[in-house]
């Protein structure tokens, strides 16, 4: 799911002191002082949102924290900042900035969808959906709330929480792809996969170029039982993408039901060349090179799927049936316990036979 988001921006007019930053404080009376800091501070926090607008977030964050040094209760300039900090991956930093903003102003609703979306790219979406929960009380009611809820909820495993946030996002702004298709993989998760294909292929009508809604129609496709128009679907990611493994690995699979054991084998090497460690791949690989029965590969590339997770039950479920078809007994018993302590029941039918 793409969860990365363009900052919010809380925009001031233009301020009404047009020189540079003063490198001295004017004289004058409190109140004198005051207006002229407050311009100070406005200037440096309008250059901060200038920045940001040419996405050079590092300059935005020193523009911002001049604005906040002239003036420490400047809210606007924490809020700006931490979503500045935010696009350069200082989540921790982001999310003081938020608080801080928060504690200056408790109404600040986009200080709580921000730390919302801090938490979330930190994968701590029980914190998120607390603030996003909040920023929405306190009147934030924009679509991208909604759908970071949504996905806050799919992540916690509350799916049918995530379709409804979801859906109000698209009901907000229709028009965003993304919404679409992470709905449609919610209702895969649902197993309700007419209305993911209908979402995924919505999230195309509205952005042909996204590689990621080709390959995800592609595998509800395939769990449809349409594998030609899935290994399509497939085709089109990786035109889009060409560095998409992901997409590669499930074309192997789709080919796997179309006996194309040689073009299964070609597209498992291609998504190893472009990871080397996708453990998947080498799996599936092996799956053709025993259809084709050159045993000893096979054996080969499970064994490198289990070397790259020890915890892959369907690599030693398969290398155990490999193992048998080389007459290796004891290893082909030994990798199914694995297997069935790995949670792959089937693999005690197999050892009850040898045992």
């Amino acid at each position: 799911m793409n969860i990365k988001q363009l900052p919010v921006l809380i925009t001031l007019g233009a301020a009404s002191l047009c020189t540079a930053i003063h490198a001295q404080k004017p004289v004058g009376n409190d109140s004198t002082l005051i207006v002229a800091e407050n311009q100070e501070a406005e200037v440096a926090y309008n250059q901060g949102n200038d920045f940001v607008a040419q996405r050079n977030y590092t300059q935005a964050i020193q523009s911002f924290s001049e604005a906040i040094a002239v003036n420490p209760r400047f809210s606007k300039a924490y809020i700006n900042r931490g979503f500045a900090k935010s696009e350069i991956a200082d989540y921790a930093g982001a999310i003081s900035d938020f608080t801080h903003a928060i504690t200056t102003d408790a109404q600040a609703a986009a200080a709580y969808y921000g730390r919302g979306l801090a938490y979330f790219n930190q994968g701590k979406s029980a914190d998120a959906m607390q603030d996003f929960n909040e920023a929405m009380r306190k009147g934030y009611k924009e679509a991208k709330v909604y759908y970071y809820v949504g996905i806050a909820h799919f992540e916690l495993g509350e799916y049918e929480d995530a379709v409804n946030n979801l859906t109000l996002a698209i009901n907000t702004d229709g028009n965003n792809a993304s919404m679409y298709n992470d709905r449609g993989s919610v209702y895969r998760v649902l197993e309700q996969y007419d209305k993911a294909i209908a979402d995924y292929r919505q999230a195309i009508r509205l952005d042909p170029k996204m590689a990621t809604a080709y390959n995800n129609l592609g595998s509800v496709l395939m769990k449809k039982g349409n594998t030609d128009e899935a290994i399509s679907q497939y085709g089109l990611a990786i035109a889009l993408d060409p560095q998409y493994y992901i997409a590669y690995n499930n074309r192997a699979r789709a080919k796997f039901e179309k006996n194309l054991f040689d073009d299964m084998i070609s597209d498992c090497q291609k998504a190893i060349s472009i990871k080397s460690d996708y453990a998947f791949a080498y799996n599936n690989m092996g799956i053709a090179q025993m259809k084709k029965k050159d045993y000893e590969a096979a054996y080969k590339s499970f064994s490198k799927a289990i070397q790259l997770n020890s915890n892959f039950a369907e690599a030693y479920l398969n290398r155990g049936s490999c193992a048998e078809m080389q007459r290796n007994f004891d290893k082909a018993v030994a990798d199914w316990k694995k297997a069935s302590q790995l949670g792959i029941e089937k693999a005690r039918n197999y050892i009850a036979f040898y045992e």
